[in-house]
């Protein structure tokens, strides 16, 4: 049936520092590569780059910040500059890991994008902001996916 081959297609998968799981859905695919500082660097992207990507990344906070907060803050002091950008809302949003969604559109090369942000707290002091960027169709499409996928990440111990 549909929902099995659906579900067949669930993978998960733990990023190589062993600091996180997540539950990949459809086409999601990671990508792990050396920056030019030798980090290592995932992105999970969704048929190509310009179709969707998510970029995983821990945030350290006070303990007193919370989720709106946070993404208050990361769009004051980024996002409201990147080229054509039109805010969205922030929602709630409960999983493993409970925290805020912030939705945003901007353009980058002259092509318009949409972004749906995570914000998902794993201790008073740590969140982790799952970015997902891609074609506005992609992303509205996929936006039980990327639900699923943010409600299936977990830090691991």
């Amino acid at each position: 049936t549909l929902a099995q081959e659906a579900r067949q297609e669930d993978r998960d998968f733990k990023d190589p520092a062993g600091k996180w799981q997540i539950t990949l859905k459809d086409n999601w695919e990671p990508t792990v590569y050396q920056d030019g500082a030798g980090n290592t660097v995932v992105d999970i992207i969704y048929d190509h780059r310009e179709e969707g990507i998510l970029r995983i990344r821990p945030l350290v906070v006070d303990s007193e910040t919370g989720a709106e907060t946070l993404a208050i803050r990361e769009e004051e002091r980024a996002n409201r500059f990147r080229p054509g950008f039109v805010k969205g809302k922030l929602e709630p949003f409960s999983g493993k890991l409970d925290g805020i969604v912030q939705n945003f559109d901007f353009t980058t090369g002259g092509r318009r994008k949409s972004a749906r942000y995570y914000f998902l707290r794993a201790s008073d002091t740590l969140y982790y902001a799952l970015r997902f960027e891609g074609r506005p169709e992609v992303l509205r499409s996929h936006r039980n996916r990327t639900d699923l996928m943010a409600r299936s990440f977990r830090p691991l111990p």
